[in-house]
C-alpha cells in the first residue's frame, strides 16, 4: 500500500511539473543545478520532489538545471568565487569540504536540531560536519554490497555467495572458467578495476576495512596503517595471481563484465541495481546482491549532499531549508527507494511488505545502516589528491607486483606533502 501511495505521489507531482511550464506568474525562482537531472529514476524522483515543493509554496519555482558531472565541481567553485552561488547546492560528498573551508555554506545545526530526526539519519551524516558544525545533509548514505551471479555459482557447484575474503578468493578461482572449451577464459570469478580509476581505491578500501575496526589508510596524523594496507593489497594480489580477475578494465568495464555474465562477482554500491535493471533477459534473473564477504567494517560513505549557500539572502535560505525539510520527510525518503531505487537516508520509512517484494533493497538498506565512511579523517580537505596517490600505489603493488614496503614508503612520503 505504501508503494502504491508513494507512486501516486510521484506521478501526480511529475504531472504537476508538466503543468507548471504554462504558469508565468512566479515571484521567486530558486536555482538548483545538478548532474542527476537526466538520470533515470533519480532524476524522476528529484522532479517529483520539486513539483511537490512548488505546490506547497505558491509563487516559488525551482530551476532544476543539468550540469555534467566531470566539470560540475569546478563550475560550482567558479560560481561561488564570483559571488553567484546557486540557491540550493547539490554536491558530490567528496567535494563538500572545499565549500565548508571557504565559508561558503550556512550552518544547519539549529534547523536540524529542531527537526529532531538526526538519530534516525544515515550514520555517515558526519561527512557533513566541519569544525563540529553540520553544513549539509546527506542524500545517499550507503554501504557497498557484493554482486553475484547465481547461475555461475550453480554451474560451479557453489551453494551461495562467499562470507569471508578467503572464501571469495577460493570461489573466484573456481568460478574462473573456459565455458566454451576454446582455450580462452569466458567467465572470471571476480572483477575490479585494474587501471587508473577511483574504483581501484574503492575496492582496496573494502578489503582494507576487513583488517579491523580501526583500519583505514591513515590516521588523523596521516600516518599509514601499513599492516591493514598490506592485508588489502595481498588479498587483491592473490586474486590477480590466480588469474581470477580480467586486466585492463576501469569501473565501467567492470560493471559491463558482470552484467554480461563474464564475471561472477563484483563489489559495488547500491547503484548496482541500475546495472541489474539493464542486463539482458537471459542474465538479469541471475544477478543478485548480498552483504560484503568480509568480517570487518563495511566500506561505505556519502554519495551526494544538499547544502545552503551562505551568500544568498535570508528569505532564499529559508526557502532552500523548506526544500531540504521536505526532502527529509518520511514520504519523500520512502519515495527515494520506490522511485529512485536507492536506500533512504532516514531509517524506518520502508514498510515490510515493500522490502519483502524487493529483497535487493533490503540488502542495500542493511549495508547503508552499517556503512563506514571511506574518506579518512584528516584527508577531507585534499581527498581527491589523496585518492589519486592511493590508486597509483595500489596498482603498483597489486597489478604490477612492486615491493609493498617500498611502495608504502613512497606513498607515505607523497601523502605527507599534501598538507
Amino acid at each position: 500500500m505504501q508503494l502504491r501511495r508513494l507512486t501516486r505521489i510521484a506521478l501526480s507531482a511529475l504531472a504537476a511539473t508538466a503543468l507548471a511550464g504554462g504558469v508565468s506568474a512566479q515571484t521567486i525562482t530558486l536555482d538548483m543545478p545538478s548532474w542527476q537531472v537526466t538520470e533515470p529514476g533519480t532524476g524522476d524522483w528529484w522532479r517529483a520532489l520539486i513539483a511537490e515543493f512548488e505546490e506547497q509554496n505558491p509563487g516559488v519555482t525551482i530551476d532544476f538545471q543539468h550540469q555534467p558531472l566531470p566539470a560540475y565541481n569546478q563550475t560550482m567553485v567558479t560560481r561561488f568565487a564570483a559571488g553567484n552561488p546557486p540557491d540550493i547546492l547539490h554536491l558530490p560528498a567528496a567535494n563538500f569540504m572545499v565549500y565548508a573551508q571557504e565559508g561558503w555554506l550556512s550552518s544547519l545545526d539549529e534547523r536540524l536540531d529542531a527537526l529532531g530526526i538526526m538519530d534516525r539519519w544515515t550514520p555517515v551524516q558526519s561527512t557533513c560536519e566541519y569544525e563540529g558544525t553540520a553544513m549539509c545533509v546527506v542524500i545517499l548514505g550507503y554501504g557497498d554490497v557484493l554482486g553475484w551471479n547465481d547461475a555461475a555459482f550453480e554451474r560451479a557447484g557453489l551453494s551461495g555467495p562467499p562470507t569471508t575474503s578467503e572464501e571469495l578468493i577460493e570461489f573466484a578461482r573456481v568460478l574462473t572458467v573456459d565455458l566454451t572449451g576454446n582455450g580462452t577464459i569466458d567467465q572470471y570469478g571476480f572483477v575490479f578495476p585494474t587501471v587508473t580509476h577511483p574504483g581501484v581505491e574503492a575496492t582496496a578500501t573494502a578489503f582494507l576495512f576487513e583488517y579491523g575496526p580501526d583500519a583505514h589508510w591513515v590516521n588523523e596524523s596521516l600516518d599509514l596503517n601499513r599492516d591493514a594496507i598490506r592485508h588489502a593489497w595481498t588479498q587483491m594480489r592473490r586474486l590477480i595471481e590466480d588469474g581470477s580477475v580480467p586486466l585492463g578494465l576501469d569501473t565501467n568495464g567492470k560493471r559491463q563484465f558482470w552484467v554480461e555474465g563474464r564475471a561472477a562477482m563484483m563489489l559495488e554500491g547500491p547503484w548496482i541495481q541500475g546495472n541489474i535493471n539493464r542486463a539482458g533477459p537471459e542474465i538479469q534473473p541471475h544477478l543478485r546482491v548480498a552483504q560484503l564477504p568480509f568480517s570487518g567494517e563495511v566500506r561505505g560513505g556519502a554519495s551526494n549532499v544538499l547544502a545552503i549557500p551562505s551568500g544568498i539572502s535570508a528569505d532564499r535560505q529559508e526557502l532552500a531549508w523548506r526544500f531540504i525539510e521536505l526532502f527529509m520527510s518520511p514520504e519523500w525518503q520512502a519515495a527515494y527507494s520506490t522511485v529512485a531505487g536507492q536506500p533512504p537516508a532516514r531509517a524506518g520509512v520502508l514498510d515490510e511488505s515493500f522490502l519483502a517484494d524487493n529483497p535487493n533493497m533490503r540488502e542495500y538498506v542493511a549495508a547503508a545502516g552499517v556503512g563506514r565512511d571511506y574518506i579518512p579523517r584528516g584527508s577531507e580537505a585534499f581527498y581527491t589528491r589523496f585518492r589519486d596517490l592511493i590508486i597509483e600505489a595500489t596498482l603498483s603493488a597489486v597489478v604490477q607486483g612492486q615491493d609493498m614496503d617500498a611502495t608504502l614508503n613512497e606513498l607515505q612520503s607523497q601523502i605527507r606533502r599534501l598538507r
